[in-house]
């Protein structure tokens, strides 16, 4: 199904699910779809948070990824990037970061909406002010149409990627990076049987594809970064959380000169 080539994780959730969809979910697929596609890319540093300071600590950054620069960016990905386009060399720190992208989503609805105007999907949604009054996406007839054909899809290869995998990689290695980012979509997929795979066979499968999702050894590391529940989809569960922790211990570091997390801050988190 070439559309699944075209749309990002964030976009096929608005239209299997538009009305329902969970803004962190929303915002977590996006992130590690960005991830995948080397557009941004993590980096541990581990440091002491003071120079008095006994134990050495580990902190998260996000940085701008080496396909930065030529990414031609869709809507809803902008608010991760922004930051990038005016200073490429910027280390934020993850909580941080995702503290800064939930302040330029302006909210749930905001973000659906920046999601559903990107040109691939835009076309499959309705678009009148009562259903923007009462904030409700609704599909057109072909979209309610490419909605079940993208599910029958997706199931199918759920149903099946394991054993495919273990029969016929090749074929196993067709479907998914024929999907990109929506392979974190597929519930049954065994990501550490996905992470035995012969890495010359993922080389020689992966120029058959969009080059956008640039599949090389480093996937493995974002597949183990999306699937450390504690790590990562922890600061999406719950984003009052997230930000009444970023203010409270940005208050009691004492690094007010600190600018949004960056690495120039010594660590502070």
């Amino acid at each position: 199904m070439k559309i699944l080539s075209k749309i990002t994780p964030a976009e096929t959730l608005l239209i299997q699910d538009g009305f329902f969809v969970e803004f962190k979910d929303l915002m977590k697929f996006t992130f590690i779809d960005l991830l995948l596609k080397k557009i941004i890319k993590i980096k541990e540093v581990h440091q002491k948070p003071h120079p008095r300071d006994k134990h050495i600590r580990t902190y998260t950054y996000v940085t701008s990824g080496k396909n930065f620069k030529k990414y031609k960016p869709k809507n809803h990905e902008l608010i991760y990037l922004s930051p990038f386009n005016k200073n490429r060399s910027l280390q934020i720190l993850f909580k941080n970061f995702i503290k800064m992208a939930y302040d330029n989503s302006n909210g749930s609805w905001s973000y659906k909406k920046l999601t559903r105007s990107n040109i691939e999907i835009n076309p499959y949604f309705k678009q009148t002010s009562l259903l923007n009054l009462f904030r409700i996406n609704k599909l057109t007839a072909k979209g309610v149409k490419l909605k079940k054909g993208i599910t029958n899809y997706l199931n199918t290869i759920d149903n099946n990627i394991n054993h495919l995998l273990h029969e016929d990689k090749k074929k196993g290695l067709e479907l998914l990076l024929s999907i990109g980012g929506n392979i974190f979509l597929l519930e049954n997929l065994d990501f550490q049987l996905l992470k035995t795979i012969d890495k010359e066979l993922l080389n020689q499968q992966k120029v058959l594809y969009n080059d956008t999702y640039n599949t090389d050894s480093d996937w493995w590391l974002y597949i183990g970064f999306f699937e450390d529940q504690y790590m990562f989809d922890s600061y999406f569960d719950d984003f009052d959380a997230t930000l009444n922790s970023f203010n409270s211990e940005f208050d009691s570091s004492s690094c007010s000169s600190c600018d949004s997390g960056c690495s120039s801050c010594g660590g502070c988190d």
